[in-house]
């Protein structure tokens, strides 16, 4: 059997340092995300990206054989489709590169195979929408509101706010009108106090109706008039998935009105692809949420 060039008989010390930085960056992250899409919010996010790959990193280390990292690594998957033994193929890998890869493709394979294709959007830029089309302008975390965890992603693009929540079907509950405006205006509030603090004043005591704040009335709503919002319904069996964008009118200080059918779209960005793929075990708690 090849063994794993990657062994390391300190790996047990190495991994108890890797835990205390992953629990450590996902505590910053939990702090930064009540200013979501804020510059320290983008820097604990990649911090947290960085405590994540160096944990996976040394994880590695703690095989000393090919085989005995591939058996590790498909714990849990079912036998594939194809028929193949599974016992075979793990004897057969030569590289952790080739391990990765067979059991990425055996997770999408069995992903698949519980939805059915059928169930599944197509994967790709839906014509016409520039949000969400760059990997490397698009950031997604699992974020917590009250009981409910969304995936959450965030882009600009062609100088607007680009916003998609994912969720499973039923995931919003019975009010799930209320709970998608009052998330989408936590959200907005937040992004809007990182550009202009000063509208604290007119999200308390109907601040937004005052004659006095006529000027920050203006100013922040032209703001608010950049923000697109995205509804993603994760499939599950029986139920299609879903992409679409969601436009609502903004109050002064919430989002009210939603129209589900603004536009369905028949392709699913890549980049929401892989943000639904994060466990949500991850996600984090929102600060202070109710409905609105």
């Amino acid at each position: 059997m090849p063994a794993n060039p990657l062994y390391d008989a300190n790996w047990q010390a190495e991994l108890s340092a890797a835990d205390a930085a992953l629990a450590a960056a996902r505590r910053e992250e939990s702090t930064a995300a009540a200013s979501f899409a804020s510059p320290e919010h983008r820097f604990a996010l990649a911090r947290l990206d960085a405590a994540q790959a160096t944990r996976r990193a040394v994880w590695r280390t703690k095989f000393e054989t090919i085989a005995s990292y591939a058996a590790w690594r498909f714990t849990g998957l079912g036998a594939p489709r194809d028929g193949f033994s599974l016992a075979r193929e793990i004897a057969n890998f030569v590289t952790m590169e080739e391990v990765d890869t067979a059991y990425e493709h055996a997770v999408r394979d069995e992903h698949e195979g519980t939805l059915e294709r059928r169930f599944l959007l197509e994967t790709g830029q839906p014509p016409g929408l520039a949000g969400f089309a760059e990997a490397s302008e698009t950031i997604s975390s699992w974020r917590r509101f009250g009981d409910i965890d969304c995936m959450v992603s965030f882009c600009i693009a062609e100088a607007l706010f680009h916003i998609c929540l994912a969720h499973p079907w039923g995931g919003l509950a019975l009010k799930s009108n209320e709970i998608f405006r009052a998330i989408a205006t936590q959200l907005t509030r937040e992004s809007l106090l990182l550009q202009a603090p000063e509208a604290a004043k007119l999200f308390h005591d109907d601040g937004h109706r005052l004659a006095q704040h006529r000027e920050l009335i203006r100013h922040v709503n032209d703001l608010a008039a950049k923000y697109r919002f995205y509804r993603h319904l994760l499939p599950e069996r029986g139920l299609r998935e879903e992409f679409c964008r969601v436009d609502m009118v903004w109050n002064g200080a919430a989002w009210i009105d939603p129209d589900w059918s603004a536009m369905v779209y028949a392709k699913l960005p890549q980049t929401l692809r892989e943000a639904a793929g994060q466990p949500a075990s991850l996600a984090l708690p929102g600060a202070n949420f109710t409905l609105r």
